[in-house]
């Protein structure tokens, strides 16, 4: 089954329907910044950020890291 081929309205290059972003080409829409910068991946709960900085709290101030070797 072939797939419906619509111009984006911006460049008018031929692209197929369900690859649009909200009627853009991808290109285009990645120019306008209707795509977003990263990926939702559904992550619940902490983030290695977030264990890296508890876990420097709970460290004590004279704690050895090997840097004062």
């Amino acid at each position: 089954m072939a797939a419906t081929m619509k111009r984006c309205p911006r460049c008018g290059h031929p692209t197929r329907a369900d690859r649009m972003i909200k009627g853009y080409g991808r290109d285009c829409a990645m120019q306008l910044g209707l795509t977003g910068g990263s990926i939702d991946t559904g992550h619940q709960g902490p983030d290695l950020l977030d264990v890296l900085r508890d876990r420097a709290a709970e460290e004590p101030e004279d704690h050895c890291d090997g840097w004062d070797r």
